[in-house]
């Protein structure tokens, strides 16, 4: 019973990385891009 808890509490953790990666890239590469206006401020 505890082998089996500790293999679903890795699996459970191992796809909550995954998808922190996922959308940590997702997030640097979705970047916009600042307006000419904000910057000769």
């Amino acid at each position: 019973m505890k082998k089996l808890f500790a293999m679903l509490l890795s699996g459970v953790g191992i796809l909550a990385a995954g998808a922190a990666t996922t959308a940590c890239i997702w997030l640097v590469l979705d970047e916009p891009e600042m307006p000419k206006e904000m910057i000769e401020r």
